[in-house]
C-alpha cells in the first residue's frame, strides 16, 4: 500500500503561482490545478480573451502599468491584481508570469512553477499565437465593441511593456515576430530575479501527474488523464474560422454601402431632371 498524501485544501488564497510563458502548457497547467487543488485558477491567457468587458479592462489597465517603475504603478498593479486573483487558488499565464514578484508580495508562501517546454517547439507555437493575433487584429475593426478586439487590443498594447518587463533592450514594437526573440531566456533570468530559490520549480506538461504532485504534495489522481489542451493544431483552425467569422460581416456592410450609393444616385438623377 502506497503512503497517502494531503488532500490539497481548497481556500480563498492563491497557493501557486504559475509563472511560465504562453504556449508552455499553462492552459493543461490550469486544469490540471483545478484537478489537484479542488478549486478555481486565475488564467489570465483564458481572461483575456473570453472574460467579461469588466475583466478585460482590468487587464488592459494592467498593461498601462508594467513594468512597475512608480509607487502609484505598484500600488496599483497590487490593487488590480488581488482583485483578479480574489477566491482562486492559483493564477497561471500573463499577465500574472510578467508581474511574478508582485503575485508574490500578495501571497509570499506560494509556490511559483514555471512551466518549460522545448525552445524550438515553444517558438514555433509562440509564432504561430502571435500570427494568428495578427491576421485576426487586421480584421477586428468588422467586430469594434467585441470581446475579440478587446483581446488583440490588449495583447498588442501588454507587448509593447513585456520586453521592459522581463529585461530586454530597446523598444521592441509587437510585430514582426523577430522582436520577441530572446523572450524566452530573458524571462527565465527575470524569474530567478524575483523568486526566492526554495519556492521556485519547474515542470514540463509532457511529464504528466508524478513531478507536479510531487511538487504540490498531493496524490496522483486515479484514472484521471493528465490534461492536454489548446493544442498548436487549434491555433490554426481556429484563426481560419475566426477570420471567416469576420469577413461574413463584410456583406450586409457592403450590401448597406451600395443601398446608400444607390439612394445617393437616384436622389441626384431626380434632382437633375428637375432642375
Amino acid at each position: 500500500m502506497t503512503e497517502s498524501r494531503k488532500t490539497a485544501p481548497t481556500s480563498g488564497s492563491v497557493e501557486v503561482i504559475v509563472a511560465g510563458l504562453p504556449r508552455t502548457g499553462t492552459t493543461s497547467m490550469t486544469r490540471a490545478l483545478e484537478i489537484l487543488l479542488k478549486g478555481s485558477v486565475f488564467d489570465g491567457g483564458a481572461a483575456s480573451y473570453t472574460g467579461t468587458y469588466q475583466t478585460q479592462r482590468k487587464l488592459l489597465d494592467l498593461a498601462q502599468h508594467c513594468p512597475t517603475h512608480t509607487t502609484e504603478d505598484r500600488t496599483f498593479v497590487l490593487n488590480t491584481l488581488a482583485t483578479l486573483t480574489r477566491d482562486h487558488i492559483a493564477t497561471s499565464d500573463q499577465p500574472g508570469c510578467y508581474f511574478v514578484e508582485e503575485l508574490l508580495e500578495l501571497y509570499p508562501s506560494a509556490k511559483v512553477i514555471v512551466t518549460t517546454r522545448d525552445y524550438d517547439s515553444w517558438w514555433a507555437s509562440y509564432s504561430t499565437l502571435w500570427r494568428s493575433i495578427h491576421q485576426i487584429y487586421a480584421w477586428t475593426w468588422l467586430d469594434p465593441f467585441s470581446q475579440l478586439r478587446r483581446f488583440c487590443v490588449f495583447s498588442v498594447k501588454f507587448w509593447d511593456r513585456v520586453p521592459q518587463a522581463v529585461g530586454l533592450e530597446g523598444h521592441r514594437p509587437w510585430w514582426p515576430m523577430e522582436n520577441h526573440e530572446g523572450l524566452y531566456e530573458a524571462h527565465a533570468e527575470y524569474v530567478k530575479r524575483v523568486v526566492p530559490s526554495e519556492q521556485l520549480f519547474y515542470f514540463n506538461v509532457k511529464d504528466g501527474w508524478r513531478p507536479l504532485c510531487d511538487i504540490l504534495g498531493v496524490d496522483v489522481p486515479e484514472q484521471e488523464p493528465f490534461p492536454h489542451i489548446f493544442p498548436r493544431a487549434w491555433l490554426d483552425k481556429g484563426t481560419e474560422a475566426t477570420v471567416a467569422r469576420l469577413k461574413k460581416r463584410l456583406v450586409p456592410l457592403i450590401a448597406g454601402v451600395g443601398l446608400i450609393v444607390a439612394l445617393a444616385s437616384g436622389i441626384h438623377m431626380r434632382s437633375s431632371a428637375s432642375w
